[in-house]
C-alpha cells in the first residue's frame, strides 16, 4: 500500500501536481507579479525565458536592468486574465497607481523543459 502511494504521489510531481496549462502559465504570471511587488528582482529574471533576456542585451545585468526600469514605478501589479493557446500565451495585469489602474500585457511559451517563461512585455 505504502508503495502505491509513493508511486502515485510521484506522478502527481511528475505532471506539475495535475495542473492544467491554464494553472501553470497563471503561477507564473503570479509569481512575476509578487516578484516585481516584493522588488525581487532575481527572480522576476528567473521567469524571463533567455531568448527574451539575449533580446534586451540583459543577460548579464537582468537584475540591475530591471529594478532600474522599475524604479519610480508607483503601484502593486495584479493579475487580471492568462489565455493559453498551445505552447504560448499572454496575460493582462493592472498596475493599481495613483491615478488609477493602467494595463500591463505579458507573453509567455512553454520551454523545452515544460516550464512556461515570460518571452515580452506589453
Amino acid at each position: 500500500m505504502t508503495t502505491a502511494i509513493a508511486c502515485a504521489a510521484s506522478l502527481v510531481a511528475a505532471a506539475g501536481c495535475g495542473e492544467s496549462d491554464q494553472e501553470q502559465a497563471r503561477e507564473v504570471v503570479q509569481d512575476y507579479a509578487d516578484a516585481r511587488n516584493g522588488g525581487d528582482f532575481e527572480q522576476v529574471c528567473d521567469l524571463y525565458s533567455d531568448s527574451f533576456k539575449q533580446e534586451l542585451a540583459i543577460e548579464q545585468n537582468c537584475p540591475a536592468f530591471v529594478e532600474e526600469q522599475t524604479s519610480g514605478a508607483d503601484g502593486e501589479l495584479s493579475v487580471v486574465d492568462v489565455r493559453v493557446n498551445d505552447d504560448r500565451a499572454t496575460a493582462d495585469l493592472d498596475v493599481q497607481g495613483p491615478d488609477g489602474p493602467s494595463r500591463v500585457g505579458l507573453t509567455l511559451e512553454r520551454e523545452d523543459d515544460d516550464e512556461w517563461r515570460i518571452t515580452g512585455l506589453q
